[in-house]
């Protein structure tokens, strides 16, 4: 795949349950024009680093007829916590008028499902449109299914199955960022074990080192996310994640940020395959790939893999994960052993060392 700029392109996207339109190729500025905000009740639901960025210039898209809100959250990903969400309903008492509402949400994912999730049950009647501004945020707002966590283990407390009205990306907010970029190519990378080995093999063509990823524009990926996510959303939203949130049960879980848990349960689901599944994939020269573009794939001392393996058992226990056949191909549901995760990290820590020594 070449990848190149795209052009400004609204599209019906659809999946199972519902069709939207999502506009893509443009900046935010841009998009906000569009929109009729004349006499609404606005509320932006964003992470503070993006009211920061934004709240100034968004301001100057609103009408004199109209009023608005920020109800502003943590920047961590898993900011749609009980917490927030108790909180934001509280902030929602304001709302209750003659306009009519809109509710937008700006930011990472946690603010896709926190927002989308209260405007689903509140009893206030009120468009929404999403803002992702990473390719992170809007796979997830995508997947069209938002959950509220626990403010501490991070584990679904509620979840709710709903579109928003519309959503509107601007792929330049992806582009501007380092270590988010890096985030992002997980996103893709997942897509390509899931979906399609030749999308996996193109991203290692195209992102052949660090420098190259940072530097190249991620806006021709918008329509691929589309495409998988219209048909394998279910799918794409649960790999790795069972591995991910493992780690917030595990002892000293916490020496790992949320985006490392989420590269680490994405790259032990993939490696539990390979060697329990008998997947056929090169995963050293995966890893080795992954090193070359800046991944940390040492964990921490700290952290015991065996206490993480029970974890990953207990979830899998309520929740089966979806095995691969093959590399973009999903199969049965399955439950890891101990002794298939035993063997997992076994093989995962002899190829760092492999690594390490070359």
């Amino acid at each position: 795949m070449k990848i190149s700029e795209v052009l400004e392109m609204e599209v019906r996207y659809r999946n199972s349950k519902f069709e939207i339109p999502v506009t893509y190729g443009e900046t935010v500025a841009s998009m906000m024009r569009k929109k009729d905000l004349t006499n609404k009740q606005i509320l932006f639901c964003g992470n503070q680093r993006y009211y920061d960025l934004f709240a100034e210039k968004l301001r100057q898209f609103i009408p004199k007829t109209s009023d608005h809100e920020w109800y502003i959250t943590p920047n961590n990903r898993y900011c749609n916590t009980m917490n927030n969400f108790q909180e934001l309903t509280r902030f929602l008492e304001r709302f209750r008028g003659s306009k009519q509402a809109i509710f937008f949400g700006i930011g990472n994912e946690g603010v896709m499902e926190l927002v989308a999730f209260t405007q689903h049950v509140t009893p206030i009647k009120a468009e929404l449109c999403l803002l992702p501004v990473s390719l992170r945020s809007f796979a997830q707002s995508l997947s069209f299914v938002d959950q509220i966590v626990s403010d501490k283990t991070m584990m679904t407390v509620m979840e709710i199955t709903e579109a928003p009205q519309s959503i509107l990306f601007d792929h330049t907010l992806a582009d501007q960022q380092t270590i988010g970029k890096m985030v992002d190519l997980l996103t893709l990378i997942r897509c390509g074990i899931v979906c399609d080995y030749s999308f996996l093999q193109s991203l290692y063509l195209n992102f052949p080192t660090r420098e190259e990823l940072l530097q190249q524009s991620f806006a021709a990926f918008s329509e691929t996310l589309l495409n998988y996510y219209g048909t394998h959303s279910e799918q794409l939203r649960h790999f790795g994640k069972t591995f991910e949130r493992a780690f917030f049960q595990t002892e000293n879980g916490s020496l790992l940020s949320n985006s490392m848990k989420t590269m680490f349960g994405l790259l032990f689901e993939l490696s539990w395959n390979v060697v329990a599944g008998n997947v056929h994939f090169n995963f050293k020269n995966f890893m080795i790939w992954l090193v070359r573009l800046g991944f940390p794939i040492i964990v921490p001392a700290g952290i015991s893999l065996a206490d993480y393996g029970q974890q990953i058992i207990v979830l899998a226990e309520e929740q089966p994960l979806l095995g691969l056949n093959q590399i973009g191909e999903v199969g049965a549901e399955k439950i890891p052993t101990q002794r298939e995760l035993l063997q997992t990290f076994e093989v995962y820590q002899k190829i760092v060392t492999e690594i390490r020594g070359e």
